[in-house]
Parts: structure tokens; C-alpha cells; sequence
């Protein structure tokens, strides 16, 4: 990070940490619409949020919106299964995932 004339940080915070207030934030895109749970996992309803009059999703990129091979990728390894039964659309993607056997887990109201 030196090379790169990169500021090394000044505190360093593992993701584990903030499990509740993950869990809360969640909770809020589900009460808002834009989420929903499904087999364990909760997903980012990408539709419903693109279908809103001040949305637009893929905004940044949108030429990845509908490539297959970048949903695939960003599903991976990170996968339970087959998970396209669980979506309603190819591209929402996981907020929380449904644990895997032999992985650590937290308590949440989807598993």
C-alpha cells in the first residue's frame, strides 16, 4: 500500500462485528420492498427496485445488467444449491445467504 502511496488505516473492523446491525439494515430493504426471503436467503429484488420512478438499477454499468456470465460469477462459490428456483429474477442477488454445513453462522430471522 506504501508503493501506491495508499494511507494505511487507522482501525481495522471485521464484518463479524456488525452482524446486527447488517441483520437491521436487511430488515429495512425488506420493509421497504426492495428485498425479500426465500429458502434461508434473503435477495435483492432487482425489478421492483428498477421499476421505482427515482430508481435506476445497473446505473454505473449497464451493459453487465444482463450479462449471465457476470451472475454466475457473482453467485459462485458462495452458492447453496441451486438457487434460481429461490429468485424472482436471474439477477437479484443475495443480502444474506443461507448457510452452508461446516460454515460459521449468525442469527437471523431467515436462518
Amino acid at each position: 500500500m506504501r508503493r501506491l502511496n495508499v494511507g494505511l488505516p487507522d482501525a481495522i473492523t471485521r464484518v463479524t462485528e456488525y452482524v446486527p446491525e447488517i441483520v437491521a439494515y436487511i430488515e429495512k430493504i425488506i420493509e421497504n420492498g426492495y428485498a425479500y426471503a426465500a429458502n434461508g436467503s434473503v435477495y435483492f429484488d432487482v425489478g421492483k427496485f428498477g421499476n421505482h420512478q427515482n430508481h435506476k438499477y445497473a446505473k454505473l454499468e449497464p451493459t453487465s445488467a444482463q450479462d449471465i456470465d457476470k451472475l454466475a460469477e457473482g453467485e459462485g462459490a458462495n452458492q447453496v444449491g441451486d438457487t434460481t428456483a429461490d429468485k424472482k429474477n436471474p439477477q437479484d442477488f443475495a443480502l444474506w445467504k443461507k448457510v452452508k454445513e461446516g460454515e460459521p453462522s449468525w442469527d437471523s430471522p431467515w436462518g
